[in-house]
């Protein structure tokens, strides 16, 4: 992320755009990319002719479009006027989905924003399922996101993976700011047994044991926080929610893992968390090798 030279933003012309664009500029104040590209996609159908029902006094759809393109670039000129960095602007025809996705293929972007809407209305342009079809890093951002970044967590499970999510978020705020937050539960037993008290503290010492030594074999930074939640019912996300309020957290960090191809029938972790309403912006990352691999072997 560090590193990242080509982010690209989507817009769908609605209040959440000046959000997006509002957010993008604030990150680059902590990342600055070479170039970021807005996209918006007309979608075609019946919404396309609502739009051009608006204007009648447009004739030709090249009008059409200049009039979009003016109107996005008044609302980036807003945040990025006199900016180092190059803007874009492309315009597509079609279902946004698979014209984010097709984009995302064409120009390999290191990083995708995307709007989450929680209580605007309309259909937007963040299908989750995008998620499953781009081997880059997605940055959720919803509407009600701080320009801040101070307070950072990071949901791992001691793998490869997770080492990379906390050192990402590290290289954002100071290493004492960001909260590793492992949930664990214990293991589900026939009714009516259950775990004796002995039992769950073997459990417990076995989780305090992966995290020393995850801490020490990943290189973790030694002011990292760690917290180690149990999960006793109800949504997982809920647990990381309550992590996030309580920590009153600017960002989480979630790292994705390469799924195999059974797994698109199953919601996993990461998914979960898109789905979630945190109300906080959720970055994704990706490796965008791993996933290249994957959907090779998916799609051939």
């Amino acid at each position: 992320m560090k590193n990242s030279k080509h982010w690209m933003a989507c817009l769908d012309l609605s209040n959440m755009d000046d959000i997006l664009i509002g957010y993008s500029a604030f990150l680059t104040s902590v990342i600055k990319p070479e170039t970021i590209t807005f996209f918006h996609v007309i979608e075609s159908g019946p919404t396309a002719v609502e739009l051009v029902d608006q204007f009648p006094e447009i004739e030709t759809k090249e009008e059409f479009l200049n009039l979009i393109r003016e109107e996005l670039n008044d609302k980036v000129k807003q945040h990025f006027s006199g900016n180092e960095i190059e803007i874009r602007i492309v315009i597509k025809e079609g279902k946004p989905t698979d014209q984010i996705i097709d984009l995302v293929n064409s120009l390999e972007p290191d990083l995708l924003i995307m709007g989450k809407k929680i209580g605007y209305a309309g259909e937007g342009v963040i299908p989750m399922r995008i998620l499953d079809y781009v081997p880059v890093s997605v940055l959720f951002v919803p509407e009600n996101s701080r320009y801040s970044l101070d307070k950072i967590l990071v949901p791992v499970d001691f793998s490869e993976q997770s080492a990379t999510a906390i050192n990402t978020a590290a290289s954002f705020t100071k290493s004492s700011n960001v909260t590793a937050q492992h949930i664990y539960q214990y293991r589900a037993q026939f009714f009516p047994y259950s775990l004796s008290d002995k039992e769950k503290k073997e459990v417990d010492r076995k989780i305090e044991s992966k995290k020393e030594n995850f801490r020490a074999e990943s290189d973790i930074p030694e002011d990292i926080h760690f917290v180690l939640s149990l999960h006793r019912k109800g949504k997982i996300a809920d647990v990381v929610y309550h992590q996030a309020v309580r920590d009153q957290s600017d960002l989480i960090v979630v790292a994705s893992k390469s799924k195999r191809i059974g797994a698109l029938v199953r919601h996993d972790f990461t998914d979960k968390m898109v789905e979630y309403a945190f109300g906080i912006p959720l970055l994704i990352l990706k490796n965008r090798e791993r996933h290249m691999k994957f959907l090779k072997s998916l799609f051939g």
